[in-house]
């Protein structure tokens, strides 16, 4: 008896669309935290349960209901960042400025090979969620006295991407500066109502200041000044 065999047809195979997205290589790490400020002693002190949340050190707030945060406390520049930029720069940008450059010694990138780098190839990418507010309340309490007493450095050290930009100029590197701001897609009636209020505040703050030219840069209103301080 013959049999009459058909071929078997192959099983269609579904291939996956071609992705562009790329593997990174997490080569090094750093931290400041306030419960360690290396990997190690980070991660050893999650293990064991330790809190970060103690008593407010960093300035009186005997005045607020709340006087407990996750401060870091214990924090020196020494060895990563000079001096004459320790000074001048906010909190928030010293922490960058430490971390990344801690990341890259974990990584065991040595000045050589520092050197060595195409720096038009690399660049910084931190995720933050706001800027320097210490310097911006140190402006508005200099505003109290003398808007000659105001740090020029108050509004560009108070921007959000600052800090990225600060790590890649002090590592001469520039490929990408960028600076993520985390913030929910949908806003509230009330935080609506107070985005409403910060750009009504501005506005008048600016047709204030352009007034002061015109008059030979006199000083705001005192309602105006203190309109924004007790905003």
């Amino acid at each position: 008896m013959a049999i009459a065999s058909q071929p078997a047809k192959e099983a269609a195979v579904k291939k996956k669309p071609p992705t562009r997205e790329r593997r990174v290589v997490v080569t090094g790490m750093g931290v400041t935290t306030p419960i360690g400020h290396d990997p190690h002693e980070f991660y050893e002190n999650l293990l064991q349960g330790v809190s970060g949340i103690s008593e407010i050190e960093a300035f009186d707030c005997s005045q607020y209901p709340t006087r407990i945060a996750g401060e870091i406390k214990s924090f020196s520049t020494d060895g990563w960042i000079v001096p004459k930029l320790s000074k001048r720069m906010d909190k928030f940008m010293l922490y960058m400025l430490t971390v990344g450059k801690k990341a890259l010694s974990d990584g065991g990138i040595t000045e050589d090979m520092m050197n060595e780098l195409d720096k038009r190839r690399c660049g910084v990418l931190i995720g933050s969620a706001m800027g320097g507010m210490k310097v911006f309340h140190d402006a508005i309490e200099a505003l109290r006295i003398s808007y000659r007493k105001m740090n020029p450095f108050c509004v560009p050290f108070a921007t959000t991407n600052m800090g990225s930009a600060m790590l890649a100029m002090d590592l001469d590197w520039e490929d990408l500066l960028h600076a993520e701001h985390f913030h929910s897609e949908i806003l509230t009636l009330q935080e609506l109502l107070g985005l409403g209020i910060v750009i009504a505040m501005y506005l008048l703050w600016v047709k204030e200041l352009v007034s002061c030219f015109w008059k030979n840069l006199s000083m705001p209103s005192k309602e105006v000044q203190q309109s924004m301080l007790n905003f």
